[in-house]
């Protein structure tokens, strides 16, 4: 109930007092991107709806205190992620981020609102804008998921007319073009004369390689450096192999990453271990090129390790694809999970799908619980090492929870009768499978924003304590800076309720990035899939060899 409250307050050069500006619309509400458009007599805002369904982009003048509401932009199913204001000049048309159609697109808007046209069309996700021209009216846009034959996650450069036209690539080729970055205060990869580009470009599968492009047409004109891995390979390093299986629906495309032994011989068995993130701010899953440490250490003892995606987890693809969880915060990812690693154990027969294990930090941590603690799951996945893991959302984030899991707006109690009143539950759905669940049930603005509260209940993992059957092990740093230890503790009050047999390790004095125990934690990670999926219990006394 007692949440942030932001505010909006002017400092004028020569007086003594400040002033705090009434740009109140909705309770609890957030503002963002604050800036001056032309000079100090009006400033523009990005206030936002504490659901996070609706966003105004106003300006207020500071003598008047008078609003103007440039654009609104609303949605049901999902929560809003706007992305700051760009400019094609100043004082003239300014661009905006929008899912309206269920792609992430820029549009254009005249400065004093109304919107002009889009700036970029299509299905696929048109991620930030890299540089503007204000002279030429030309923009530099990255993005993911337009070019066929891809990985979609691969991201790319692409310049366009502030009229929409003159669409063009500029950094072709199959590959993960990682140094798209530019506006809001980043180093641009577009040169200031806007005759070269910059690119830096790998996969998984290929070392990167810097370049420089021809900045009309994206055409390499030197090399500038590329990694030499032979001293790696020299060592018996071998890169993760990538593939792509089909989730729970049997539909949508998902990615991965597979690490063997770099002795693998195929006609052995091996134990499968998954590496796991939620999202939705993004996958858990590596795009360019990584050796993966961890992952790639932890397959040397004999395991087959993957990280793959699943719906719900990057807001680099559709709206539907990203807020497929909305509503459902922990259980959305793991049927996805399931198949992915089932559908690899039918393409190759060195997958002991008998043995399989799950590990993640975080929110992975809250995953790898969730799938030991959650039926069917917790028979497919027979060994989970959780770390640092948000298992009771409720007491975690709240601006995250809500963004993620959705939080009802519903109308206060009449203090007459007690009877709460509400309206429908809202528009269709855009979300994921729980998204009407959290969908508003009454419509909040200006005229009731002191007649409404909300209501949000996030499914724990302490709830399902009673069904774990695997080897769970759970790690913490008692002084998380970001997922508070109780989260974990109250999952450890649980299993020890439910009589439950597991495993625990507290890191004293450790953040929630085990900064001096990050090996200690490794190596206990890597004993403990030894021993409960390869039967090695190399442990036999107190010494570390």
């Amino acid at each position: 109930e007692n949440v942030t409250q932001s505010e909006l307050w002017v400092f004028t050069r020569g007086q003594k007092a400040v002033k705090q500006l009434n740009v109140r619309k909705w309770r609890d509400q957030s503002l963002q991107d604050v800036h001056w458009p032309m000079n100090g007599d009006k400033v523009r805002v990005v206030r936002r709806d504490r659901p996070q369904r609706a966003v105004d982009f106003i300006e207020v003048d500071i003598g008047t205190n008078a609003i103007k509401t440039l654009l609104a932009d609303e949605i049901e199913g999902a929560a809003l992620e706007p992305k700051n204001i760009a400019y094609l000049k100043k004082g003239g048309d300014f661009l905006w981020w929008s899912q309206k159609t269920g792609w992430g697109m820029f549009y254009v808007y005249g400065f004093d609102g109304g919107e002009k046209r889009p700036l970029t069309t299509g299905q696929w996700n048109a991620n930030s804008i890299v540089k503007i021209d204000s002279t030429t009216q030309q923009v530099w846009v990255s993005g993911q998921g337009r070019e066929t034959g891809e990985q979609l996650y691969q991201t790319h450069l692409y310049r366009v007319n502030a009229d929409g036209t003159g669409f063009t690539l500029l950094d072709a080729g199959n590959a993960h073009h990682a140094s798209t970055l530019g506006e809001n205060g980043m180093p641009s990869v577009v040169s200031p004369t806007k005759r070269y580009i910059y690119d830096t470009f790998s996969r998984m599968d290929l070392a990167p390689k810097s370049v420089l492009r021809d900045g009309a047409s994206g055409r390499i004109l030197s090399t500038l450096e590329e990694m030499d891995l032979s001293k790696l390979k020299e060592l018996g390093f071998k890169p993760a192999e990538t593939f792509s299986v089909k989730a729970a629906d049997g539909i949508t495309e998902l990615y991965g990453n597979m690490w063997k032994p770099f002795d693998f011989d195929s006609t052995r068995k091996y134990p499968i271990i998954t590496y796991v993130y939620p999202g939705p701010q993004t996958e858990g899953m590596t795009t360019g090129f990584s050796v993966r440490g961890p992952l790639m250490q932890l397959a040397q003892l004999g395991f087959i390790v993957v990280e793959v995606g699943h719906r719900g987890g990057s807001p680099l693809r559709s709206l539907a694809y990203h807020r497929y969880g909305y509503g459902n915060m922990r259980d959305y990812a793991l049927a996805d999970k399931k198949y992915a690693l089932e559908q690899l154990a039918a393409r190759h027969a060195f997958i002991d799908l008998d043995k399989v294990g799950i590990f993640g930090h975080s929110g992975g941590g809250f995953m790898t619980a969730a799938a030991m603690l959650l039926p069917p799951y917790n028979e497919f996945f027979k060994v989970g090492w959780s770390e640092s893991g948000n298992h009771d959302n409720n007491i975690y984030n709240q601006n995250w929870s809500e963004w993620n899991h959705g939080v009802k707006v519903i109308a206060k109690a009449d203090s007459a009768s007690g009877a709460v009143r509400a309206g429908g539950t809202g528009a269709a759905r855009r979300g994921g499978p729980g998204a009407n669940a959290a969908a508003r049930e009454v419509v909040q603005d200006s005229t009731n924003a002191d007649k409404i509260t909300f209501d949000i209940r996030v499914p724990t993992n302490d709830e399902l304590a009673g069904n774990l059957k695997g080897n769970l092990a759970l790690a913490t740093g008692d002084l998380d800076n970001n997922v508070h230890p109780g989260g974990t503790i109250r999952l450890v009050n649980a299993l020890v309720k439910a009589n439950k047999r597991f495993d625990l390790f507290i890191y004293p004095g450790e953040p929630h990035g085990y900064r001096g125990t990050g090996p200690y934690n490794q190596r206990m990670l890597m004993e403990y899939f030894g021993e409960h999926l390869l039967g090695d219990y190399y442990r036999g006394n107190g010494e570390i060899k």
